[in-house]
Parts: structure tokens; sequence; C-alpha cells
């Protein structure tokens, strides 16, 4: 992957180990070793060749990032092919083998697939708005694909009940926009629609008995006839949607929505509707317990701050449920539930990047950039921007211990200008959970383990003016097109549930001036629409109350 695409999956803060390990990783050419690259005449002429007797062989070749909008490919073996961010825009697969390849990112709108075979195929972030699918066999990861008015009619999607040595085999369809898309008559039995948009979809006899709809939309989709037996609907918006003679025996049902409004006449194993429980007029807020400047325990943090200000609006009372913010948070938080209760844990999530994908998430509250800080009086005073330090004597520049966290912006900046040699590097997950990010300048800054500091900016700033005697500079990354250091910062609810998130998108905009109050308190670099850096008077409230140590 390119620093630059690389930049732009990745989002700062301790979450960042979730996203990361979670989404995958788009190699670019080089990374495919003993893929024989292509180009675009060669997969031509290849493909001039061929007939339907014969069709090109084309197993195991890289064609990535090709311009194949189009070609016909007559049915071709590309089995173990890569097509990652190809476009393949109204090109002709129908037929083709496209068995265990990579199409990562590829542009396939309009394209015919018909009767393809599919397996195990990665489509994560694949464009197959109006592409035609009927009849091919899917098994694969299509984590975040559009799918949008595409036709996946008579196809057979189901799991792979005979070929389970590493898993499930089944279609991974989550977080996908299927909005419009024709899925009728197909069978995808067990397949994981978790997050999905299928509203208006038409599923009307399909097989989908053992699928996953938790989080999905199904506003307005029909059902009608479908088999659902065994399937699990979890916070699951029905609003409008058609089921009438579906089959829904032994599925399970939990905090659904729009049954009500619903078409069930005829359907079998629906539940029992009754009135949703009153408001608690509790807001249950998912925290970090030791991540300062963000929060603790103690309730320290901007993000404690935040939620304060949240209940004092809503006249309610605030509780939290803590868990480290790391893999497994929003698992354990915000889709995890009371054993007791069978409630969900909380309710909020203060701090999660615009479009993050395990949550939905509010129009953005606070734009910050990455920063690098250092002690001032020890030769870096001229730094007032981060290309200053390029122009140090040789000899300073080379003497500087470079303290960043792996997989970071900066990590790409400082390869870009050819400094990673002196990176002390700075694991992204720490198993020990008194650990916290802010220790790179709390402590090692501070005590010259490493002479700059590279971090996001809350962490920067907000360390940088807690340092006590030790006087320190931060100096913000400006955004880049190049480089990708800033992120817009929102909340974050769980996926269907439309009045909470429009209802804490209110308090958020209600509340814009005193929430930048608050994060000016703690250090924040706030940006701009247009990058440039905000002057935003503190609160003077917390002046005192943001002056705390990382403990």
């Amino acid at each position: 992957m390119s620093p630059a695409s690389a930049a732009r999956r990745r989002w700062p803060g301790r979450l960042v180990i979730a996203t990361v390990l979670l989404l995958p990783q788009l190699p670019g050419a080089a990374d495919w070793p003993g893929y024989e690259k292509l180009t675009r005449e060669q997969v031509v002429a290849a493909l001039a060749k061929a007939s339907a007797s014969a069709p090109a062989d084309l197993y195991s070749k890289n064609l990535s990032g090709l311009d194949l909008a189009g070609v016909d490919f007559k049915g071709a073996n590309l089995a173990a092919a890569v097509l990652n961010r190809s476009n393949l825009t109204g090109a002709n697969l129908s037929r083709c083998n496209l068995t265990v390849s990579f199409a990562e990112g590829a542009d396939l709108s309009n394209a015919n697939l018909q009767g393809a075979m599919m397996f195990s195929i990665q489509l994560q972030g694949a464009n197959l708005k109006g592409a035609n699918l009927s009849g091919a066999r899917l098994i694969g990861d299509l984590r975040r694909a559009n799918l949008e008015q595409a036709v996946l009619t008579r196809m057979d999607g189901a799991a792979d009940m005979k070929n389970q040595s590493m898993g499930l085999m089944r279609a991974n369809i989550v977080s996908a926009n299927l909005r419009g898309a024709d899925l009728s008559g197909s069978d995808f039995s067990r397949a994981d629609f978790s997050f999905s948009d299928l509203s208006g979809a038409n599923l009307a006899g399909a097989k989908l008995s053992g699928a996953e709809f938790s989080g999905a939309e199904l506003r307005g989709a029909n059902l009608a006839g479908a088999d659902l037996g065994g399937s699990k609907f979890i916070d699951t918006d029905f609003t409008g949607a058609n089921v009438v003679d579906a089959n829904f025996t032994a599925a399970v049902f939990r905090s659904v929505k729009g049954l009500d409004q619903a078409r069930t006449q005829g359907a079998r194993g629906l539940p029992v509707q009754s009135p949703p429980a009153a408001d608690e007029r509790v807001l249950r807020v998912c925290e970090d317990p030791n991540n300062l400047p963000f929060s603790n325990r103690a309730g320290e943090g901007f993000e404690n701050k935040i939620a304060e200000l949240f209940a004092r609006e809503l006249g309610w009372t605030l509780e939290y449920t803590w868990f480290p913010q790391r893999m497994g948070f929003i698992r354990n938080t915000l889709r995890g539930r009371d054993p007791s209760s069978n409630r969900f844990k909380c309710d909020l999530v203060v701090g999660v990047p615009v479009g993050f994908e395990l949550a939905s998430t509010t129009k953005p509250y606070y734009r910050s950039t990455y920063a690098l800080v250092y002690v001032k009086g020890k030769g870096l005073d001229s730094v007032t921007a981060p290309e200053d330090l390029l122009g140090l004597e040789p000899a300073k520049l080379k003497s500087l211990k470079l303290g960043v966290f792996g997989q970071t912006p900066p990590v790409d900046w400082l390869l870009k200008h050819r400094l990673f040699d002196q990176v002390v590097p700075y694991q992204r997950q720490s198993g020990d959970p008194e650990r916290y990010p802010g220790e790179i300048v709390e402590k090692d800054l501070a005590s010259g383990k490493v002479d700059i500091a590279f971090v996001w900016g809350p962490i920067a700033g907000y360390f940088a003016n807690n340092a006590g005697s030790t006087e320190m500079a931060v100096v913000p990354f400006a955004p880049t097109p190049e480089i990708r250091f800033d992120y817009r910062i929102a909340m974050g609810v769980r996926f269907g549930e439309r009045e909470w998130k429009a209802r804490i998108e209110r308090l958020i905009e209600a509340n814009r001036a005193r929430i930048q109050a608050i994060l000016a308190a703690y250090g924040v670099p706030q940006l701009d629409e247009e990058g440039r850096i905000m002057a935003v008077a503190p609160d003077p409230s917390l002046i005192r109350g943001a002056a705390k140590s990382g403990r």
C-alpha cells in the first residue's frame, strides 16, 4: 500500500488499533510476488486469441489498477487473479472463473457477471452498482461493497457446509449497500448481511435460513415468501417491509423496529410485539477508564466533560460502561448486553472517526490533526512547522530520536523524508490496560528517551500543556493531499437508531461553541473547514480541571 492510501485508512487515538486490524490492507503491484503483472494491452491481446471453447487463461495474473472498462473476457479463467482497484465498468465477465480472486476496491458497476464462479472472492469495498450477477456462485468477502440496484437473482450464495476446515465459508456482505437490489429466488442461507442497507431490496422467495441481519436496514424491502428460519435479527429495521407468507420459524429477534409497520399477513414465527419500555432518563456512555485526555474513570477527560454537558442538557443521569479502547471495545460496550436485563450496556461512544465501520456516526463535532512535540531549549525552537525539521543542520537532524506509533500518518511522512532509521517505534496496542498513548509525551519525551514525539493532536496538546516545569512546543501538521493527517471526529450510536442519532446531533449543534471551549481547555488543536488552526477561548471552569497527569 502506498503511504498516501495507507494514511487514508487510519485514524487516531487508541481505537485506531481496532480499526487498522479490522480493515483489509490493499497491496500495491509490488506486493504480489509471483503474480505476473500484465498491461491492458497484454490482457486485450490474450482475450483476442480466446474463444468460447478455448477461453483465455489469466490464472494468478496481476491486473490490478488497469482500465478494463467494457472488455469482454469471454469466460476467461481469472482464478487467483488480482483485480484490485481495476476499472471493470460494463465489462463482460459472464461465466468467468473468479475463484480465490482479488477485486478489492474494483469498479464493477454495470458489469455482467452472470453465471460466474466467485468462490472465496475478495470484493471488499468494490463498486458493483447495477451489476448483473444472476445465476452466479458466490462465497466471499463483500464488506462495504456497493451493490445498489444490482441483479442477484437465482444466485447460489449459500454457505459451503462441506468445506469448513477454516471456519464457516459463507457470503460476508457486512456493511454493504444493497438498496434496491434484486435477490429474489436466490439462496443466501447463512450469509452475513449485518449492518447492510437493504432498503427497498427484493428478496421475495429467497432462501435466507440462518442468515445474519443484525443492524441491517430492511425498510421497504420485499421478503414475501422468503425462508428466514433460524435467522438473526438484532436492531433490525423492518419499517414498511413486506414479509407476507415469509417463514421466520426459530428466528432470533431482539430490539427490532418497524414490525408493527410491516405487512405481515401469513408470516410464520414473528415475535409478539410489546410496547417499548419507558425512557429511563439515563445517558449511558461507553468509555475507556484510562485514556486521557479523552476519558478516565475519575471523569477528567474532555469526552467525560462533553458527556456531562449532554446529561445536563437532557436532564438525565450519567452512567458509564468502562472498557479499554482496543480490539473488542465496541463489541463489549455499544453492542454488548447486560446479562441480567438484556439491555445494551451503553448507548453512546463520544469519540469515533466519521465513517467508523462499527457504529453509525453522527455529524462531526471537531476536526484535528497529528502534531510533533519537542522540549524547548534543546536546539529545536526554530521548528514552527514540520517542514522546518528538515532544514536543521544535518548532524543535528541525524542525532534526533523520533518517537512514533506504528501505522500512523507520521510514519509515512518520516519514510518520505528518509528519517525512519531514527525512529523509536511505539506499539499501537498494549496488552497492559494501565498503559496509555500519552506516555510517549508525558514520560519519554520529558525524560529524553525521545527528542520528538509524533502523536495525534489532542494527545500532543494536552500532555505538552501539562508537562509541569518542562516547556514543550506543539507543531501541528497541516492537511495535505498526499498524506492524510487530519480527521473529523464524531459520536457513535448503534446502526438503525435514527431517532437517537438525530437527538445526539441536535445536542452537538446546540452546544457546538461549548464543546469547542471544552476542547480548547484541553489543548486540542482544532481545524476549521479550510484546515486552519482555530483560535478558541478555553472554558475557564476547566483550565484547572484539565491540568491533570495521565494517571
